[in-house]
């Protein structure tokens, strides 16, 4: 494997699916003294901070959107009227998206301390991401 690639793969398996460096160091075949550094220049552990967020926030931000339909909803109940079809089939279509984001988010967390644990458990967590395309039409890195 060529020099970039090693880089490139090393940085997605720190940065995306979580690994320690040990781990990715037995697996690419090379030090964890160089993996510091590649680190270091490329700025992985910032990465992976922000990559961590946006996944968190990712149920927060399905969350947001389904509260506020359910208050538009509340608030034509309220004034009596019958809500919106359109309102009510977002807010069905969001409220579902939660429930599956959030079981994504827990199975993407269990699968990510297990495949620290054991490698043959990180095929989990590519079925978890591969699960969440299928659902989002989306791809969301590990």
């Amino acid at each position: 494997m060529k020099k970039s690639q090693l880089y490139d793969r090393a940085e997605q398996l720190f940065v995306e699916e979580f690994w320690t460096y040990d781990r990715i160091a037995t697996e690419l075949g090379c030090s964890d003294r160089t993996l510091r550094n590649w680190s270091k220049e490329g700025h992985w552990d910032s990465k992976r901070v922000k990559l961590k967020d946006q996944q968190e926030n990712l149920s927060d931000d399905v969350r947001d959107i389904a509260l506020m339909l359910a208050q538009k909803i509340k608030i034509q109940l309220g004034n009596g009227e019958e809500p919106a079809q359109h309102i009510i089939n977002a807010f069905t279509r969001m409220a579902s998206a939660l429930i599956r984001v959030q079981s994504y988010e827990r199975t993407a967390e269990q699968d990510a301390v297990q495949a620290l644990d054991d490698p043959a458990e990180n095929n989990k967590t590519k079925e978890a991401a591969e699960t969440f395309k299928r659902l989002f039409g989306t791809d969301l890195p590990l």
